[in-house]
């Protein structure tokens, strides 16, 4: 022992050479097991160098680290391959020693620097770095000491961070080692470099101790603490890269920057560790750490305001999900870790107490606190994000699959947070969505999806929880009117009280989506009348909420009075409870009945509720669209003469009676009115109606006079602004004008402007007139005041498109200010823009009138086009735009800037100069939409297909299609218009339709098929081809064309292009022969041929037919079954037979003329005539019947003497139909002026082409 001693230890533990292993080696093989402790004593006192010291911690060096390192990692070898009988060196306590634990604390605990040998050092002496490897050379309770100074750096670099939530998370992960103070961890802040060196040692520790980790138990608490921090550090790194562009100066950039590359190695580190080692924790460690992250979790969405809230809380989602993941084995613990998540502090829950205690787990919260909490908002937005991961059943239902006893297993199904539900239903919004976007869709499709009993327990819980919240605090809120109409979500946000809000916006969806059906309604209907009075007393918190639910109740509860009104009138109810709601109404109506008329408003008597209950009683279907609302439920003749004389106790005795003005009285009122005219209008007598439409006019007129201040004010600040250069000036002038600071007038207006629809519906007074034709209000009366009532809607319609026109006039963003005012009050100007739609013609031109003398900047034009091609708008104004411009009186004034053209006569070119002869100039397009017909299609080919641009355009040429349209044929008008689009139209127009119209290889031989289905966007451009080319209209595409989709753009362009081929097939035809790609031409012919040519060959041939050409020169027969039309000229002996033949794909292929019979007329003559006649069938834009008469026409002149033209051989021009009226004054041959300019332009001379003088 003494030589051993003295001589081979210090020999073995000498120098790091490349001998140390082999000397190491032979160290531990001269270990005997007899001797073995004393041997081991001798080692580890010599390595610790404490022969000459006495003192671990002031002399171990590096390399006496790395001895010691590399010897114990041998004697671990040694201990897994000990041989039977060493029953000392087989045990691995025995290896123990006081002074080798002693040493790895000291240089766990040594300040830096640190080194590698010294982080190696400690997982030598610890072990663990994995599961097969977790012999230790230290005690427990070293153990404990080494990794709460490993806890200890990683919480120094933690509470370095530049991250609140993560310095906040310190305390919160261990506040036992903080309790001493600053003391123990706050001098390694001194330096940046000291810091991380510490937190790099901690984690090269870690990442070779992981499993011995494992091993300590749950007493120190040190497992789940220090992976929490691992957790920690990890999550920062995750922002640190979201964020790290995001630094708003270079030295914080930096700081970033450095730390995100150290996080970046524990993220490494993290991602190593396997879901095996994490569901291999103890059950303790695993809740404690759930416990802290979750804390740090909600402290960190609570309390963070810096960052992006959005990012955060889609990161403490993944955060969530992550801890999930990891430490639940099963859904018993993943529902305990989001109990945890969702446990009560102090900003939550912000509306309701859970309790447990009772059946539905909560109590509605008398809250006090501040309600716009943003951090409890954040909350819920990370809870949403958490839902739509795991679904409702697991985060709200609470829903467990269960492997216990049925008795148990029902009982433990119906543990709920539905408390959590009605949580996030009165939060209502939070940052990247709200309860009607995202949840409660969430909500609707886990009750589809699940069976009756488990989603209805949590439906009528949180039902529960709303009413009684509703209860508690909805008389407190200022009242809110019901709903006509079904209830839009701006609707249900104006509701100020959240419960309620919440509450209606629950029914709402769940009766929407059929989830809860009549039967269901009807117990709810039940559950509320009975609440309406406590004993005698009038429960008044019901009776302030009950307008509102029922309004969303009595629809549901309406379908099955409709069903048996449709089934069978005789038909008696299989149960006393459909009779119900009709009774409870009747006493509601009686008891409104028994106040006194409104005009003698009282306050004090709930006069306001008992109304509003009384109104929400009759619903109708949605408002706004084009077509009438209708009635969602039938009522008892009863019924009607009660709220007939509810209507006739407000009118009084006769129609100026003096109405209150106060606000209250006026909404009321009108609604009453709405109602009343909607149920009641077959019994309403002169006075009746007189009272009604007095009120009307007066409601609307008091929102015309608002709409038209705006205007002029809009007038006043944009001319007198010319001159400024100041637009932020402007916009803030245009802001203040256009905010309505009381919508009074507005939400009165919109309540008669229904009234007024409902008037004229289907069930109005023209209907009454026919029903047993005692109608008290006639014909002759109504139309003057309807059309009085429509030009003040036409005026409001006006007032805001010129607004916009003359906004526009001064920058986009103006223009934007005035398109974006009118979404504030959108059900108002959809009411408007129906009513304009179905207005005659006669209230148009009035209105029309009546704004151009207003004076304005702008005139009604100008505002027409303003709003159908504004950049944000309402759609039903953009269709009311576009349908009074495509009808008279004002299409003819919308088109065309120049109005003479259509006063002059084309054949008279008396005037003419050789100077002036081009047709082109000789007309002008309105400036809002020359542009687009001359030259944006280029700009539109490479355009999105739903651009907003590319849309208007398609809009700007159908108005000029329409125009075209309506023009007489052969009219001057028309020949000059199809002139101008001949030479100055783009027709580009037509390849930017065939974009939307999907002729793709392989589709001509899908459209032959006409049994097989065609594929979307063919099938409607197909269908809108033919039913233009029948109607001549393309008002049908253009109204269904919002919200602009694909399809719908196929549509509109199959509408075009079908008009366009029936009134410019010429134009047609020439865009189609310049088509060089053999697949495209293809498939528009192959479409062509299947969908237009059929009924354009029809039309044809019966215009044709109809047309009266024959005279005693001239014969024509046409035969439908071969497509041909025989036509006869005979004069003085000499005749000729033309047949003129249309190909199947008529008119993208010419029609075949050919000569069947001659008589007495020369072969010169005989070609001259073919050509003549070919000449003119295919230049014509318009019917071919046109076509044949001008032939004819021709020829007459002809015979007349009338001298042709001799440079198109012709007497009557092919395109315009002129005479030759231009002569030489030299030969005095006549020319056409169109053939003399087209001779001049492309001969570049000025002379004669017959004797070449000076013309």
């Amino acid at each position: 022992m003494q030589m051993f001693k003295e001589s081979i230890v210090p020999w073995c533990l000498r120098g790091n050479s490349c001998s140390l292993s082999a000397r190491l080696d032979m160290l531990l093989a001269l270990l005997d097991d007899e001797y073995f402790s004393e041997q081991w004593d001798t080692v580890i006192r010599y390595a610790t160098n404490l022969e000459h010291s006495g003192s671990a911690t002031s002399s171990l060096d590096s390399d006496h680290i790395t001895i010691l390192a590399m010897l114990l990692e041998k004697a671990r070898d040694k201990i897994a391959n000990r041989k039977e009988g060493d029953v000392s060196m087989g045990n691995p306590d025995h290896w123990h020693h006081e002074l080798l634990e002693s040493a790895a604390v000291a240089v766990a605990c040594s300040p830096p620097a640190f080194g590698t040998s010294n982080s190696q050092f400690v997982c030598t002496v610890v072990g663990g770095s994995t599961k097969n490897n977790q012999t230790s050379f230290v005690s427990r309770d070293a153990l404990v000491l080494i990794f709460e100074e490993v806890f200890k750096k990683l919480l120094s670099f933690i509470l370095a961070s530049s991250f609140t939530w993560v310095r906040n998370a310190g305390p919160l992960l261990s506040p036992n080692l903080l309790t001493s103070g600053a003391n123990n961890i706050g001098p390694e802040f001194e330096s940046s470099v000291t810091m991380f060196e510490m937190a790099q040692f901690a984690l090269e520790v870690l990442d070779g101790t992981l499993f011995s980790l494992k091993t300590l138990g749950e007493e120190s608490g040190l497992v789940s603490v220090i992976l929490s921090a691992i957790f920690l550090i990890d999550w920062e790194f995750l922002v640190l890269v979201t964020i790290r562009d995001d630094s708003p100066d270079d030295e914080s950039k930096e700081k970033l920057k450095s730390r995100l590359v150290f996080s970046e190695l524990f993220h490494a580190f993290r991602c190593k560790i396997s879901n095996q080692f994490w569901k291999s924790l103890s059950l303790h460690n695993r809740q404690a750490l759930g416990s802290s992250l979750i804390q740090c979790m909600r402290s960190a969405i609570f309390n963070e305001d810096k960052l992006d809230t959005e990012k955060f809380t889609s990161l403490c989602c993944l955060w969530m999900l992550e801890v999930l993941d990891c430490l639940s084995q099963d859904q018993y613990e993943e529902q305990n870790l989001l109990d945890q998540l969702l446990c009560q502090g102090e900003r939550w829950p912000l509306w309701i107490v859970p309790d447990f205690s009772s059946p539905e787990g909560l109590v509605a919260k008398n809250f006090s606190a501040d309600v716009h909490d943003f951090g409890h908002r954040k909350f819920v937005s990370f809870i949403v994000k958490i839902i739509s991961e795991l679904g409702i059943d697991r985060v709200v239902a609470g829903y467990v699959k269960h492997s216990l006893p049925p008795s148990q297993e029902t009982a433990n199904e119906e543990r709920t947070r539905s408390w959590l539900a009605a949580e996030i239903l009165c939060t209502w919004k939070w940052p990247g969505g709200c309860a009607v976007a995202s949840f409660l869709p969430s909500l609707s499709a886990y009750a589809k999806s699940r069976n009756y009993s488990s989603q209805e327990s949590l439906l009528d819980f949180v039902f529960n929880i709303l009413l009684d919240g509703a209860l508690i605090h909805g008389g407190c809120g200022a009242q809110n009117f019901v709903y006509l109409g079904p209830a839009s979500s701006e609707e249900v946000e104006d509701i100020e009280e959240p419960f309620l809000r919440a509450l209606v916006a629950f029914l709402l969806t769940l009766f929407k989506d059929n989830i809860w059906e009549t039967e269901k309604a009807m117990m709810l209907f039940e559950l509320l009348v009975n609440k309406i009075f406590v004993g005698e007393a009038i429960n008044t918190n019901c009776l302030r909420i009950l307008p509102l639910i029922v309004n969303v109740l009595i629809r549901p509860l309406s379908q099955r009075s409709i069903r048996s009104h449709d089934s069978s009138r005789d038909t008696q109810p299989d149960s006393s409870g459909e009779n119900r709601v009709p009774d409870v109404i009747a006493s509601w109506l009686q008891k409104a009945i028994s106040f006194p008329p409104l005009i003698t408003w009282q306050t004090g008597q709930d006069m306001e509720d008992w109304f509003q209950l009384v109104i929400s009683c009759y619903p109708f279907s949605t408002l706004g669209g084009l077509e009438t609302p209708t009635l969602e439920r039938n009522i008892s003749s009863g019924e009607s003469t009660l709220l007939l004389e509810l209507f006739r106790k407000q009118r009084g005795p006769g129609t100026s009676t003096v109405i209150n003005q106060l606000p209250v009285v006026q909404t009321l009122l009108s609604r009453l009115i709405v109602v009343s005219v909607g149920y009641c209008w077959k019994e309403f007598d002169e006075d009746d109606w007189e009272f009604v439409l007095y009120q009307l006019r007066r409601w609307i007129q008091s929102a015309v006079v608002m709409m038209e201040e705006i205007a002029e004010n809009v007038n006043d600040t944009i001319t007198s602004s010319f001159a400024s250069h100041n637009l932020d000036s402007i916009l803030n002038k245009l802001g203040t004008i256009l905010y309505i600071s009381d919508p009074f007038p507005i939400d009165i207006a919109k309540n008669a402007l229904l009234s007024f629809s409902l008037s004229c519906g289907p069930f109005g007074l023209r209907q009454a007139e026919d029903a047993d034709n005692i109608n008290p209000l006639r014909m002759e009366r109504w139309d003057p005041i309807k059309d009085r009532i429509l030009e003040g809607i036409l005026r409001l319609f006006f007032c805001t498109g010129i607004a916009e026109a003359i906004a526009s006039s001064c920058c986009d963003e103006a223009a934007s200010l005035i398109s974006l005012s009118r979404f504030e009050h959108s059900q108002f100007w959809e009411l408007v823009a129906s009513s304009v739609v179905n207005s005659s013609t006669n209230a148009r031109d009035r209105a029309v009138k009546s704004v151009e003398f207003w004076g304005l900047s702008k005139g009604p034009i100008s505002s027409l086009y303003a709003i159908l091609f504004s950049s944000k708008t309402i759609p039903l104004l953009q269709f009311a735009a576009y349908s009074i411009i495509s009808s008279e009186p004002v299409l003819h004034l919308a088109i065309v800037e120049d109005k003479t053209y259509l006063d002059g006569v084309t054949n008279s070119e008396e005037d003419s100069s050789p100077h002036n002869m081009s047709t082109e100039t000789s007309i002008h397009l309105k400036e809002e939409i020359s542009c687009m017909i001359e030259k944006l299609p280029h700009q539109v080919l490479e355009m999105d297909l739903v651009a907003e641009q590319r849309v208007h355009v398609f809009l700007a040429w159908s108005l000029l299609l329409s125009h075209l349209w309506s023009l007489p044929s052969s009219s001057p008008a028309r020949e000059r218009l199809v002139q101008y689009i001949q030479d100055s139209a783009d027709s580009v127009i037509l390849d930017c339709l065939f974009q939307h119209i999907p002729l793709g290889l392989g589709m001509a031989h899908v459209i032959k098929k006409k049994d097989i289905e065609l594929p979307a966007g063919i099938a409607e451009a197909a269908a809108a081809a033919t039913r233009a080319i029948t109607t001549g209209s393309l008002l049908f595409s253009v109204q269904s064309l919002w919200p602009v989709e694909p399809v719908k753009m196929a549509s509109l362009s199959g509408a075009m292009f079908g008009l366009m081929l029936r009134i410019l097939p010429a134009y047609v035809r020439q865009w189609f022969s310049d088509l060089r790609d053999r697949s495209t031409l293809s498939g528009i012919e192959s479409f062509t041929r299947a969908w237009c040519s059929p009924p354009l060959i029809a039309n044809e041939l019966s215009l044709i037919k109809k047309n009266d050409l024959a005279d005693e020169n001239f014969s024509i027969s046409v035969s439908k079954s071969a497509n041909e039309v025989v036509a006869t000229y005979t004069k003085d002996e000499t005749g000729m037979d033309l047949v003129i033949h249309l190909p199947s794909s008529y008119p993208l292929r010419p029609v075949d003329v050919d000569c069947m019979r001659s008589l007495g007329i020369s072969e010169v003559k005989q070609r001259k005539w073919l050509m003549s006649m070919s000449s003119f069938v295919r230049n014509q834009n318009g019917a071919l019947a046109e076509a044949i008469k001008i032939w004819k026409s021709n020829f007459d002149k002809e015979f007349e003497g009338v001298e042709e033209c001799p440079i198109c051989y012709s007497v009557i021009h092919t395109t315009n139909h002129g005479l030759p009226r231009l002569p030489c004054r030299t030969c005095k041959h006549k020319f056409h002026s169109a053939c003399l300019y087209k001779w001049f332009s492309t001969s570049h001379k000025s002379t004669c082409p017959l004797c070449q003088s000076p013309f």
